[in-house]
């Protein structure tokens, strides 16, 4: 309603001079004793009050209904015209009373469909943006925050604004971003907890079994020196003559103090591991070592050794530990072949390989090699069979050099592996 006066004004203005104009034209062509009646007829036709000058003389035409004035709206036009049987121009003043009341209706009852048109239009376009500006994001968010509710954070809140729902998509996106770093963070330290608690585990069986065999290994040794004090105090048999039995009873003693000190090699491994003495090692250099320590026991047993070392392979751990070992590796391929038999030691900087000819294990045993006190010789025999703690001792320390190991049978020989990298 509120452009409807100007509209209303314009088409009457309009409306207005068109008829001055043509009103011009006829008075134009029309003879100065007949204009008084055509002039008339003008006013009459749009409620107007029309003044002709002539010379002097100022010459009134037409007349308004009672109150149009104060009713209506006043529009004055002045113009000059001529008459065809006249030459010179007269001044003509015009001025129209026009009520608003009927053609104000009449107007709006034209324009109405526009403006209904109008409204549809706007109400629509109104509703497309209101759609696509507000619903629209405002769904994103909250299709966004039931994922977030169901901690899947795979998604990416596309709500390009700059007004508070952009603020709140852009927040969105910042936390769920962190919220994924956090959960995956999360569970990252939970899976590792839980293998921490797993090996945690795993080493309290491992230490309640190996005390369980300790004490088992060392009640044998206990219960025989026992057995021989005794003898000799009463004085039974050959425990007579204490000088024969004394050897023997001292070789049980020494066979005691060598697994005691492997209880407490391995006890130490597993309270410091490596804790302030990881250096670089050279792995050559200390299988040559250890290989010139056992030629010896080698050549007693007739057993060639053959070496092929790569140059420079080292690794970062304890050189003591590391040493241990190796002598326990290369002193179990010497003293389990036969005589006569090869050790081939084979060195590269990823891998190192020692294989023993002539002899092989029982494959229900190789799964429990590194078990403590787990020998291969069933009679027990510490003359043949050691104190069963060589390989445990050798795996424990290679574990805590994170260097897998393995034992297997190949043709007609056994190989030892330990993967450096």
């Amino acid at each position: 309603m509120i452009i409807l006066p100007k509209s209303y004004s314009t088409v009457v203005s309009t409306q207005f001079v068109d008829e001055m104009e043509r009103f011009v034209e006829t008075l134009a062509e029309t003879n100065y004793e007949d204009a008084p009646e055509v002039i008339e007829q003008f006013c009459q036709n749009n409620q107007a009050l029309v003044m002709l000058t002539d010379g002097s003389e100022n010459i009134p035409y037409g007349s308004v209904p009672e109150g149009s004035i104060e009713e209506g709206k006043t529009l004055t036009y002045t113009a000059t015209t001529t008459f065809k049987d006249r030459t010179g121009e007269y001044p003509l003043t015009v001025t129209s009373f026009s009520p608003t009341g009927q053609e104000l209706t009449s107007l709006f009852l034209k324009i109405f469909p526009i403006i209904l048109l109008l409204i549809f239009l706007i109400s629509f376009v109104g509703a497309i943006l209101c759609s696509k500006i507000m619903v629209k994001p405002v769904l994103e968010i909250s299709r966004i925050s039931k994922r977030m509710a169901d901690l899947d954070m795979t998604w990416d809140c596309k709500v390009n604004r700059t007004d508070e729902l952009g603020v709140l998509a852009n927040s969105l996106n910042t936390m769920a971003k962190r919220l994924d770093t956090t959960m995956k963070e999360l569970e990252s330290a939970n899976e590792q907890l839980r293998k921490d608690m797993e090996h945690i585990t795993e080493l309290s069986h491992q230490r309640r079994d190996f005390f369980a065999a300790a004490s088992h290994e060392l009640k044998t040794p206990v219960t025989i020196l026992k057995g021989q004090i005794e003898s000799m105090i009463l004085g039974i048999g050959k425990y007579k003559d204490t000088g024969k039995v004394l050897p023997e009873t001292l070789k049980e003693v020494e066979n005691m103090e060598r697994l005691v000190k492997e209880i407490l090699t391995i006890s130490k491994i597993e309270m410091d591991g490596l804790a302030g003495k990881a250096e670089p090692v050279s792995l050559s250099d200390m299988l040559t070592k250890v290989t010139e320590t056992l030629l010896p026991l080698a050549q007693e047993r007739q057993i060639t050794v053959h070496s092929q070392l790569a140059e420079t392979v080292t690794v970062s751990g304890n050189a003591s530990l590391l040493e241990k070992a190796v002598h326990n590796i290369l002193s179990n391929a010497i003293r389990h072949s036969p005589e006569g038999a090869e050790v081939f030691i084979h060195l590269t900087p990823s891998v190192l390989t020692v294989t023993n000819t002539g002899t092989s294990i029982p494959e229900e045993d190789l799964p429990v090699l590194f078990t403590p006190f787990y020998r291969v010789e069933k009679s027990r025999n510490k003359a043949t069979g050691g104190s069963g703690l060589g390989l445990y001792i050798t795996k424990t320390i290679l574990d805590y050099h994170k260097i897998n190991c393995n034992i297997a049978n190949t043709e007609n020989a056994v190989k030892f592996t330990a993967f450096l990298q």
